[in-house]
């Protein structure tokens, strides 16, 4: 029969390995929550970074390109074609942002995504109507004889242009105008609701404020 010393004995150890055990566990526990949120603070600020890139692009296409035409009858035709259209060089990264679908504004997930739809359809749109201009409108200028510049009345250019390019020409305008405008207002309440989201998660961490310029006329 064991002796109350070697019971007692077996019971320190056993309580000194379970001891051991849990402080081991906590430890690796934090680690890991702490390597979690790590992750998530980097793609959130990724994710700030890449709407003020969407937005900057779309700006710059509006101050140097739309606003110089806005209101005008002719825009549908002088509007400024670009050989190399705006290009998004950084998008969101669908799976570091699923944490987002965990927590309790969950929408913020959502609107992100549809938020890169929408800027992705406005610089689709700069590239179509590029594309139009470059391949269709202008060979077919130059081939009923007009020049740079040169007037002509509205009825005889959509004639020389056809039917069809003038009427993609006309709604593919009329669509950048608005898509561009929109993106720019949306573009920025995401960044808001993004750094919300995070600021209510981490309340003690730092996130990419993006301060916005004031939209300005073209001159």
């Amino acid at each position: 029969m064991p002796e109350w010393k070697d019971i007692l004995a077996a019971l320190v150890t056993l309580i000194a390995t379970f001891a051991g055990a849990w402080a081991a566990f906590r430890f690796e526990s934090r680690r890991r929550k702490t390597e979690e949120d790590e992750k998530r603070i980097g793609a959130a600020n990724r994710a700030l970074y890449v709407i003020y890139q969407y937005w900057n692009l779309l700006e710059q296409f509006r101050k140097e390109v739309l606003e110089p035409h806005r209101g005008r009858q002719d825009a549908w035709l002088n509007l400024a074609a670009h050989p190399a259209a705006p290009v998004a060089t950084d998008r969101f990264q669908p799976n570091d942002l699923q944490f987002l679908l965990q927590v309790e504004r969950a929408d913020t997930y959502v609107t992100l995504m549809l938020e890169e739809q929408r800027v992705l359809l406005a610089l689709n749109l700069i590239t179509a109507r590029s594309s139009l201009v470059l391949n269709e409108v202008f060979p077919r200028m130059a081939g009923a004889g007009i020049g740079v510049g040169q007037p002509i009345a509205s009825d005889q250019l959509e004639h020389i242009l056809g039917v069809d390019v003038t009427h993609k020409l006309k709604e593919i305008t009329t669509s950048l105008f608005k898509n561009v405008d929109e993106d720019l207002v949306s573009l920025r309440a995401a960044h808001d609701k993004l750094r919300s989201t995070m600021k209510a998660l981490y309340p003690s961490m730092k996130f990419l404020q993006v301060i916005f310029e004031e939209p300005s006329v073209a001159a």
